[in-house]
């Protein structure tokens, strides 16, 4: 796993200088939407499968974006999935962005989850690491290297309320606990940045994150695999919980590649409070 955490700080450091500090040709007025993040993707994904290639115990890579197996070693044991960068739509805004990492291994359920990964960009350039055996663990970069930090751990309840969705299609349900959350005084903190929206609930120590169903996406929108699996494992080993609004994210049994979810997860006295709810 050192080789693959090692070969994940390359990639980091990589996307960190050529995509957010020089980003000159990422940010350009004349560039649609669509040639931005075609762009941003094609130079992320090229640096993630060149460091990859390195690694001998990664078997295989593959994208959100393509869905398209990368193979990088028959003989290797780790499937990884990645999203290479969260929300490009909000390059341009100077936000914070992040990489997303899930290593497997043999193949994707929750089960073979070994470790994940994610990695914030732009003014925060850090990175957290979780497994089972070390737990949460936080690095900064400095003077061009990670340095770890103190780890990562959730309070069993928080202030922070993020959620997504759109309001007008939100559920009664959803609508109820969220404008219970702010008659009680919790904070909106919102960026649609989904590396970034978890790490400000670890940092802050709690309070909850909701990507909902909706009118529109009764299935949610995030991607089990690429998404709610590796932000679950990580913020479960933190000491929170991860729930669809009534099964715990990491029970989701045999996912297809494309599988989406609602997803709910923070501190441990909110999420009882969704289950309650929803």
């Amino acid at each position: 796993m050192i080789e693959v955490f090692n070969a994940i700080t390359n990639i980091a450091k990589d996307i960190e200088q050529n995509v957010f500090v020089n980003c000159d040709e990422f940010v350009t007025p004349d560039l649609s939407d669509e040639v931005r993040h075609n762009k941003v993707y094609a130079h992320c994904a090229a640096v993630i499968e060149r460091e990859f290639e390195h690694v001998r115990s990664i078997k295989a890579a593959i994208s959100k974006d393509k869905k398209q197996y990368c193979t990088i070693n028959e003989a290797g044991k780790y499937l990884v999935s990645y999203v290479a960068i969260d929300n490009v739509d909000l390059l341009d805004v100077d936000f914070a962005l992040g990489t997303i990492f899930g290593i497997y291994e043999n193949e994707f359920s929750a089960d073979a989850l070994k470790a994940a990964i994610y990695i914030t960009y732009g003014p925060n350039f850090q990175l957290v690491f979780a497994t089972k055996t070390e737990g949460v663990k936080y690095f900064t970069h400095e003077h061009g290297e990670f340095v770890q930090q103190d780890s990562l751990h959730l309070n069993e309840k928080g202030k922070i309320n993020a959620t997504g969705g759109i309001a007008g299609e939100w559920s009664e349900s959803h609508k109820a606990l969220i404008e219970s959350l702010f008659n009680e005084g919790y904070r909106l903190r919102f960026s649609d940045s989904l590396a970034l929206d978890t790490h400000q609930i670890l940092f802050k120590k709690g309070g909850l994150y909701s990507s909902p169903a909706t009118a529109s996406n009764p299935d949610g929108i995030l991607e089990v695999i690429f998404e709610a699996f590796p932000i679950a494992f990580i913020i479960e080993l933190a000491g929170g919980a991860a729930i669809n609004g009534t099964q715990r994210i990491l029970e989701i049994e045999t996912p297809q590649l494309h599988q989406k979810t609602p997803i709910y997860f923070g501190s441990t006295t909110e999420v009882g409070r969704v289950a309650e709810y929803l």
